[in-house]
C-alpha cells in the first residue's frame, strides 16, 4: 500500500496541473476564416425591398446579386431599371454587398468587357448594358486603318421600355493584317439613322493566324438532278477553335456580293440565328432560331437542310447532323 502513495500523488498532481495550467493560444487548425470581400461592379436594378433596404441588381452576364443598400441614399424603389456602378463588401454568411456606394449611370451603352488594351481571341465575346429604342443596337470591328470590317447587331434583356438591360454576343473576328483593332458599340438615331452613344474600345488580337472553313450555298449556274445540291465557297478568318460555329454564323450570313455574282445563292432565311451547337459522338446537334421554317417546297426545304448538314459534316469530329428549330426538329417538305 505504501509503494502506492507515491502513484497516487503524482496522479494528483498531474490532474491538478490539468486544471489550473495557464491557457494555451488556439492552435491553428487550417481552416480559413471568411472575411467580408470587397466587390466593385456595375449593375440593373430589377427590385428593391424598401422595408429592408435590399436591392436585387442584375449583372452583365445575367446572373442576379442582393445588395444591402441601408446606408447608400442614392438607392430606393425609384432605382428600378436603372444601371449603377456599385462598390461594398460582400458579406461571407449571408453572399449579399453590404453597399458602400452606388453612382447613377446615364450613357444608354456601356461595355464592361472586354476592357480597353485587352488582348483577346477569336470569337471575341462582349458584355455590357444598354437602354436604346427597342432594346436594339449595333456594333462593328474596325481594323488598324480604320475600315469597318464587320457588322452586326444585337439586343439587350431589358425587362421593359426605356430601363436598361444587360447583353452578351460574340464576334467571330475577320482576318486581320494588324494586331490592333477596335470595337464599336452603337444605337441609331430613330429619327435619321445617325450613330449615337457610341463607344469605342481599342482592342488586340493575340494572333494574326487564320482559319479556314467551307460553307455550302446552292449554285445557279450547275445543272444538277439533285435540286437541293449545295457546293463549297472557302471562308478565312482570324484563327479559332470554335470552327463548327465560326462556320454556321458565316452560313447565315449569305453569300458575299461577289459570290452572288458568280451564281451562288442561299436557301436560308435572312434572320435565321444559331441558338446552340452540340458536337458529341459523331453527331452535331445544331438549333436554330424560329425564323428557320420549313416551306412548302421540298427543294427549298432539302437544299436549307443540305446547306447546314454538308457545313458541319466537313469536320473530321462529325459524321451527321441533327437540325432542330426552337429544339423541335426540321421536317423538311415532301
Amino acid at each position: 500500500m505504501k509503494n502506492l502513495i507515491p502513484l497516487f500523488l503524482a496522479i494528483l498532481f498531474i490532474g491538478a496541473g490539468c486544471v489550473f495550467q495557464k491557457p494555451e493560444l488556439a492552435v491553428d487548425s487550417g481552416e480559413a476564416i471568411a472575411t467580408p470581400r470587397v466587390e466593385t461592379f456595375f449593375a440593373v436594378v430589377t427590385a428593391f425591398d424598401d422595408a429592408a433596404k435590399v436591392a436585387t441588381v442584375r449583372l452583365a452576364d445575367g446572373s442576379s446579386e442582393q445588395a444591402q443598400a441601408g446606408a447608400v441614399s442614392t438607392m430606393d424603389a425609384s432605382s428600378v431599371g436603372n444601371l449603377f456602378s456599385l462598390e461594398g463588401t460582400r458579406d461571407p454568411s449571408t453572399r449579399i454587398v453590404d453597399l458602400s456606394s452606388a453612382t447613377k449611370r446615364e450613357q444608354n451603352l456601356l461595355v464592361v468587357s472586354p476592357e480597353p488594351k485587352s488582348t483577346v481571341t477569336s470569337p471575341l465575346i462582349v458584355t455590357g448594358f444598354g437602354r436604346t429604342f427597342e432594346q436594339t443596337f449595333g456594333w462593328r470591328i474596325k481594323d488598324s486603318e480604320g475600315t469597318v470590317v464587320a457588322i452586326g447587331f444585337d439586343m439587350t434583356d431589358a425587362a421593359d421600355i426605356g430601363q436598361f438591360g444587360p447583353f452578351s454576343f460574340e464576334v467571330f473576328l475577320p482576318a486581320l493584317t494588324s494586331q490592333s483593332f477596335t470595337l464599336q458599340v452603337f444605337e441609331s438615331s430613330a429619327k435619321d439613322g445617325s450613330d449615337q452613344s457610341v463607344v469605342t474600345v481599342a482592342l488586340n488580337l493575340l494572333s494574326l493566324k487564320t482559319t479556314s472553313v467551307s460553307v455550302y450555298f446552292r449554285d445557279t449556274t450547275k445543272a444538277s438532278r439533285d435540286c437541293s445540291a449545295a457546293y463549297p465557297v472557302m471562308r478565312t478568318m482570324a484563327e479559332t477553335s470554335a470552327v463548327g460555329r465560326a462556320s454556321i454564323y458565316e452560313l447565315l450570313k449569305g453569300p458575299s456580293a461577289d459570290e452572288k455574282k458568280l451564281g451562288f445563292l442561299s436557301q436560308i432565311p435572312a434572320g435565321v440565328t444559331l441558338s446552340s451547337l452540340v458536337i458529341s459522338n459523331g453527331v452535331a446537334k445544331a438549333d436554330f432560331s424560329a425564323a428557320l421554317k420549313p416551306t412548302r417546297y421540298p427543294c427549298v426545304d432539302g437544299a436549307t437542310a443540305r446547306q447546314i448538314s454538308q457545313t458541319l459534316e466537313q469536320f473530321d469530329l462529325v459524321d451527321s447532323a441533327e437540325i432542330t428549330v426552337a429544339g423541335a426538329p426540321f421536317v423538311a417538305s415532301k
